[in-house]
């Protein structure tokens, strides 16, 4: 794994609707994964939240399909609120 620190960020991506951030524009998220990936950088972080939920199936099409996964590192977010709140509604079932 390379030392470079820069993350790719795939929260706010290209979309082909400005008012639908889940219309993803997949060939321009290519294009700029390719272009980081050229650069030497390997780091990537997603989240299924991201781009009203998209941001995940954008990165398997722009990202894992296209290249080798061994070379990459792939954060995946995950909102801890939800866990929290699974937790608040486990508990209320469990008492009511």
């Amino acid at each position: 794994m390379n030392n470079k620190k820069l993350g790719f960020g795939l929260m706010r991506l290209p979309a082909l609707d400005p008012d639908d951030p889940a219309k993803i524009d997949i060939e321009q998220t290519k294009k700029m994964v390719d272009i980081f990936l050229e650069r030497g950088f390997t780091y990537f972080d997603t989240a299924w939240m991201y781009c009203g939920f998209a941001s995940e199936n954008a990165t398997k099409e722009a990202l894992v399909k296209r290249h080798p996964v061994i070379a990459l590192l792939l954060l995946q977010s995950f909102m801890l609120v939800l866990l929290k709140l699974k937790k608040i509604v486990i508990e209320f079932l469990m008492n009511s």
